[in-house]
């Protein structure tokens, strides 16, 4: 089933940090992994390895600015 590129997209801008949009469009197993290294991201922040796993969910969520279309089954 096709979903909406622009829901997907306002998910993607403002909770696509926990993987939001990725459990809308059908992946709901990288959306978890997504919000799960936020989530113990944000726990052990004062940590390098916080600091990387945040790090590494803000290049995530970048790439998905180009991913989410092609996701959502977007041809144009």
């Amino acid at each position: 089933m096709r979903r909406s590129v622009a829901l997907a997209y306002v998910l993607w801008f403002f909770l696509g940090y926990l993987g939001v949009h990725r459990v809308y469009l059908g992946h709901v197993g990288t959306g978890l992994l997504m919000a799960a290294c936020t989530v113990v991201g944000g726990l052990v922040a004062s940590t390098v390895i916080g600091h990387i796993l945040l790090f590494a969910v803000g290049i995530w969520w970048l790439f998905d600015l180009v991913l989410t279309a092609r996701m959502a089954g977007y041809r144009g």
